[in-house]
């Protein structure tokens, strides 16, 4: 019975995943962005978020840095939730490193958008963050788990 339950929550879990990675495909590549300034690329570290903050628009910042964020905490946070192999921290960062490159270089190449290193290191902080939940909240219910076995 109990094996049953976890089956279906692992693929309850998983679901979530498939569900995020395709909202997160479309948001990055086929939504249209008006505050996009065409095909063009950043890739001095700090410079559109500087440009961003000097803009004067707490909206634009928090649209653009918080967003990007935002954006990939729940990756770092559902990839070592379904796939027990790649919980390390590392592994995560590279993860988050290689989907959010891909998806810079798809925008560059195929939506004529702007491919922006600051993008990337926002991602992997939001994967990081993620992680770091991951983590908290898998030892609380792991402490739980044993102290009720007791």
């Amino acid at each position: 019975m109990f094996g049953m339950i976890q089956n279906q929550v692992k693929r309850f879990c998983l679901l979530i995943f498939m569900t995020y990675l395709t909202i997160l495909f479309y948001v990055t590549l086929f939504t249209f962005n008006h505050y996009a300034y065409g095909k063009s690329f950043n890739l001095e570290l700090f410079d559109s978020i500087k440009l961003m903050f000097n803009s004067g628009n707490p909206w634009l910042f928090a649209k653009n840095v918080l967003g990007n964020v935002g954006l990939f905490l729940p990756f770092g946070f559902l990839v070592p939730l379904n796939y027990r192999k790649l919980r390390a921290f590392k592994t995560n960062l590279f993860l988050s490193f290689s989907i959010s490159l891909i998806i810079e270089s798809c925008q560059f190449l195929f939506a004529k958008r702007i491919f922006d290193v600051d993008d990337i290191l926002l991602n992997i902080i939001g994967a990081a963050a993620g992680w770091l939940l991951f983590k908290c909240l898998y030892g609380i219910v792991i402490y739980v788990y044993k102290k009720g076995c007791k």
